[in-house]
Formats: C-alpha cells, structure tokens, sequence
C-alpha cells in the first residue's frame, strides 16, 4: 500500500537541505511497526518511481515499510547547483530526522549505492545494513563517458513543442542517443526522461536538473578518496551484474575486492547471472530474492 506519494520536506525547514519526495510503502497485513524501515536509494537521472513496483512487493515480503526518496536535482525533490555527495547525504538525514527514522537499511543503486556508503561512513549509528546494487567504492570510468554522452545528446536537443507532441520529440531524440550505445534500455531510460515543462506546454524539460548534473558528473561517478581509512564494520551485501559495465569478466576483480573490503570489511559478495549495472530491471525476482534473504538473515 502506497501512503504520502507526494509528500516533501520543505527547504526553509532543513536549512542547508533541499526539499526531498519521498513514498512511503507500507505491508497490508500486520506487521511489526518497530522493524526498522528499507530506505531505498536511486540511480543518477533516475528517480524513485523507478522502484514503485519492487517497493510495493518488498514491503508485503519483508513486512516492514520501505522508503523511496528522489534526491536532490531529481524526481520532485529541490534543485539545487551542486551535486557533492556529503550535501545528498545530508538531504537524507535531514529527511530520516524529519521521519523520525532512527535506523534504517539501506539500498542504493549507482550513485544511490555512492550516497548510502557515504552516509554509513559518516553515520553508522543510523545504518542497520547495506544493500549495493553493483558499485564499488572507486571511480567509475566507463560509466563516466557513456552517462556523459547521454547527457550531452540531450542538452543539444532542441526542447520545443511547436506540435506540442513530446512523442515526436522523443522519436527525434532516440537516433541521437543510440550513438552514444547500442543499448535500447539505456536509449528508453534516458528518452522517458524527456518530460513537457510544467512552465510551459510547448517546451519539453528533463525530469532532472541536466545543467547541474552535467557540472558535477566527474564528481558524481567517482569515489571521495578522503575518505580512506573510515569503515563501516555493519552487515553489507553486494549484488553485482555478470553482464555490467563494471564488471568486464563478469566477476569483481581482486582490486574491486579490496576496494570494497577497506571500506565495508564485512560485506558478502553476490553476483546475478544475466544482469547489467540496473540487476533490480532485468532480473527483479532474483533481486528480490536476494535483498529479502539478505535483511531476514539479519
């Protein structure tokens, strides 16, 4: 059951936060009100209506509620000029006081994956676990290009409406982005991502903040190097995807290895068959499967 679709917490109100949409997905059946929730974490030019349908069924499965946030410069959430990862971490934490969310389990998925092990290497008392959805705590090269030159096909489109049909633009828009890669999910990902401007019926806009997102990219596909030496020793899963970008022979590589141990010394490492960077989009169940295994274990 889906409760507060809309709701958001209001700038002014979180002083250095910026305003953040969140959904709240409850079990129908009796649950226990003081398990802690899951608060799930979305990718970069994503947003939280990506996991409408996971949420839904990993509320009833794990009966417990589960969160859903569009961070800052995404979604409904506020827009704000800078993308740092310590500022979305803040957003969060502002919203889970404002909740009253003492500790959560996080899942994060891509840069949702980089906000959520931030937060657990500043805030540990707040994190009960970790769900990474395919990220390694180091920078992210080869998704760096191919999320720029998606970016950069569509700060170059020509937004307007005269026809006022988004279709015709999104068909206009689609030969340009299968440039950037052969990949029709990636292509419809970016493409759904075309909105009408909510100003102006005759103009088409992102559903996130391209010009900020465009200046903060290097930062947001790499990882904070200061922040060597700082683990979070709490229960960690990683699920990574055979076929993902970042993982060329399918496995995590020694170095991934340690990567992810200095940070997260306790962390199991699980691999999908048959699964990209987005595992919870080509293979849900057995995401699900993993994720409810994972938190029930605990």
């Amino acid at each position: 059951m889906l409760k507060g679709a809309k709701k958001a917490i209001k700038e002014e109100e979180l002083l250095s936060a910026v305003e953040l949409a969140y959904s709240q997905y409850l079990p129908e059946e009796e649950w226990n009100k003081e398990s802690s929730p899951l608060v799930i974490l979305h990718c970069l030019c994503g947003s939280r209506g990506d996991w409408h349908t996971l949420s839904e069924k990993l509320a009833k499965l794990l009966k417990r509620e589960v969160l859903t946030i569009d961070l800052r410069n995404h979604g409904e959430s506020g827009h704000a000029p800078s993308m740092q990862y310590k500022e979305m971490v803040n957003d969060v934490i502002t919203l889970l006081d404002k909740l009253n969310i003492a500790k959560a389990h996080f899942l994060g998925s891509s840069m949702g994956a980089r906000v959520m092990m931030t937060l657990a290497l500043f805030h540990p008392q707040r994190v009960h676990s970790l769900i990474n959805e395919d990220t390694i705590p180091c920078n992210s090269g080869s998704l760096k290009s191919i999320i720029r030159g998606y970016l950069e096909v569509l700060a170059s489109l020509d937004m307007s409406l005269p026809d006022g049909n988004l279709e015709n633009l999104k068909e206009r828009a689609l030969p340009e982005l299968e440039k950037v890669e052969q990949s029709w999910g990636h292509n419809m990902f970016f493409a759904r991502n075309i909105i009408v401007s909510k100003d102006d019926s005759n103009t088409a806009t992102c559903t996130f903040n391209l010009q900020a997102i465009l200046k903060d990219l290097d930062h947001l596909t790499s990882w904070d190097e200061t922040l060597a030496g700082r683990q979070f020793t709490g229960p960690v899963c990683f699920l990574g995807g055979s076929d993902s970008i970042n993982q060329p022979t399918g496995e995590l590589s020694e170095e991934q290895k340690a990567a992810l141990t200095s940070y997260f010394p306790s962390a199991e490492i699980h691999m999908i068959q048959n699964a990209g960077h987005l595992i919870h989009s080509r293979q849900p169940e057995k995401f699900m499967e993993h994720v409810c295994r994972f938190i029930d274990s605990l």
